[in-house]
């Protein structure tokens, strides 16, 4: 899966700029968190060029330095349950 978007403000360009954040927190350069993820390089400037990326390369770099991609549902419960505002 794709996620297509505006460049400037797409989801993907959003989760690309947290991931390189915590790769820069762990003192890795670029090639290194494309390394350590197993995708090319190209492909983390390509994100970063035009803030489109595949899923699974996303999801792997996020695995790379620790993070998960996940859904939730949109909902008053899953805010409150985040909140810790049911139990």
């Amino acid at each position: 899966m794709t996620i297509p978007a505006d460049k400037h403000d797409s989801i993907a360009a959003g989760l690309m700029r947290d991931i390189l954040h915590q790769a820069q927190e762990r003192g890795w350069s670029q090639g290194e968190l494309a390394e350590r993820a197993s995708v090319p390089e190209s492909s983390i400037s390509r994100i970063k060029r035009t803030g489109r990326a595949d899923l699974g390369t996303l999801a792997s770099l996020a695995g790379a330095v620790g993070l998960r991609l996940t859904l939730l549902p949109d909902s008053d419960f899953t805010e409150k349950l985040s909140r810790g505002d049911l139990f």
